[in-house]
């Protein structure tokens, strides 16, 4: 607001001002200056009027109290959470994998009983996008290196031995789907069934069949059309050319899961593990080549057919026993391989965090048989961490522990729940894991209300993103949460 002087100087600026536009030769024009002296002290005017307007205040941002959420806001002990809105996932999700690719591209996938769903970011988890598919049966997802999507949809499971059929026909099997999305596709594609060989008596059923993508364009499925004997079946978005299968030789075992970004096939020859990749369409198969350094076994058959327990870049991650009691972690991607040995036995269904080259793993410390983590790197150098990053509740109670390496550190958050009780915690380390600092709390409490989980956990580089689940406070919904750090997990903010 302007006062005393300051408006005199105006006035006497504005009479100044229209005495300098009087014209200085030719006809004196009647009434001109009076008419520039009013249009002047005018415009003084309106600028007095809006130096004294009072300064509109902005409306405050709502922050939800400490453990409280709206939909838009969750406050935890460690910082803000910004919402994923509810169109994009229910909060019943329930995660299953997730593929970072690098330091701004993630898939993270999952399902509800009658749905498969999938969150996608293309910028480190500042915003995200949604694909969805309803599913009547079993579903699975594989992401290829360049970000393509696809998912396989199948009918409920069929058991082929007990098919009622006449003497000597093939089983019948309803084909899986596959639904195509690029990375940066806002849907998935129409559904493109999948064309099976025919299937002999003995086959097994194509039941949650993990697609190797080869492109937006093109995928393969694994297919057992006789016991033992493996075929590659390819199939693209509606439309595309049909292409012939590919036989995998009689004398290898071909394990299920593909494996890395672009795809590896596994396979077993004796007690030889190779890979390969998998061909393109009209290529041949390449030679194998062998993975040294593991034990294969029916225990470690039996764990490289699973999912991969962890996916970053190009790699996927897996732990395999070994004989007599250890454990390796197989680090898989399609032109290099990697074998190493913990420096302690892996924990019961242990945790697998991966990213920046380096691999963590929950374990059992050797002296003391407590809970803790070993960080590993794709040489095959291993820290154990000098104590176990958090004490467990004296109560009994259920826990789980996701991990996430970063190039300057690692991060553990846990997850306790007992009956009447239940927490989250994070604990962080700058020392490549061998000293953790003091857990923190990232939400406590008592009862159903007010329960913060985690329901995934993402490391870019040295951006860490996590996925929470939180009541809406003064509703009976819950929701999907991201919070974010810059620094390796020490400060937190959304994202």
């Amino acid at each position: 607001m302007l006062h005393g002087s300051g408006a005199g100087r105006l006035v006497r600026a504005a009479r100044g001002a229209a005495d300098a536009e009087r014209p200085r030769r030719g006809r004196r024009v009647r009434g001109g200056g009076s008419r520039r002296l009013a249009v002047a002290l005018a415009a003084v005017t309106a600028l007095l009027a809006l130096g004294c307007r009072k300064k509109e205040k902005a409306e405050p941002i709502t922050v939800p109290p400490p453990g409280a959420a709206s939909s838009d806001e969750l406050t935890t002990a460690i910082g803000q959470a910004r919402g994923i809105h509810s169109a994009l996932a229910p909060s019943s999700t329930r995660w299953r994998r997730a593929f970072v690719l690098d330091d701004k591209r993630a898939v993270v996938t999952g399902e509800v009983e009658n749905e498969a769903i999938a969150l996608v970011t293309d910028n480190a988890g500042r915003t995200w996008r949604s694909l969805r598919r309803l599913r009547e049966g079993w579903s699975t997802w594989s992401v290829g290196e360049d970000g393509a999507t696809v998912l396989t949809v199948g009918p409920r499971s069929q058991d082929l031995s007990k098919q009622a059929r006449g003497a000597g026909a093939p089983p019948a099997v309803e084909p899986p789907n596959l639904f195509f999305a690029p990375f940066e596709a806002a849907d998935l594609s129409a559904p493109s069934p999948v064309t099976l060989p025919e299937l002999s008596r003995g086959a097994r059923s194509p039941v949650n069949a993990v697609p190797a993508v080869l492109s937006a364009e093109i995928a393969a499925l694994l297919i057992e059309p006789k016991p033992r004997r493996a075929t590659l079946v390819y199939a693209g978005p509606p439309g595309a050319p049909s292409v012939a299968p590919v036989a995998l030789p009689a004398q290898e075992q071909a394990l299920p899961v593909p494996y890395g970004r672009p795809p590896a096939l596994l396979s077993l020859r004796g007690r030889n593990l190779l890979v390969r990749p998998v061909p393109a369409p009209g290529a041949p198969l390449d030679a194998p080549r062998s993975v040294d350094g593991v034990v294969m076994s029916p225990a470690a058959t039996s764990a490289l057919s699973a999912t991969p327990a962890c996916d970053f870049a190009g790699w996927s991650i897996q732990l395999v026993p070994q004989p007599p009691d250890t454990t390796a972690v197989v680090a898989i991607s399609a032109t290099q391989t990697a074998v190493l040995k913990l420096p302690a036995k892996a924990a019961p269904g242990a945790a697998v965090g991966c990213a920046a080259n380096r691999i963590m793993v929950e374990v059992v410390a050797p002296a003391t048989k407590e809970l803790t983590i070993a960080t590993c790197t794709l040489e095959g150098a291993c820290i154990l961490a000098e104590k176990p990053p958090f004490r467990p509740w004296l109560e009994p109670h259920e826990r789980s522990v996701a991990l996430a390496p970063t190039r300057e550190g690692v991060a553990a958050v846990l997850t306790s729940r007992a009956a009447a009780r239940w927490g989250l915690y994070i604990a962080q380390s700058p020392e490549a894991g061998k000293i953790y600092d003091v857990p923190r709390i990232i939400g406590e409490g008592t009862g159903e209300r007010g329960r913060i989980e985690l329901g995934a956990l993402l490391s870019f580089g040295n951006r860490l993103v996590m996925l929470l689940q939180a009541d809406v406070t003064g509703t009976s919904r819950r929701g999907w949460y991201v919070a974010a750090s810059e620094d390796s997990g020490l400060t937190w903010s959304p994202p």
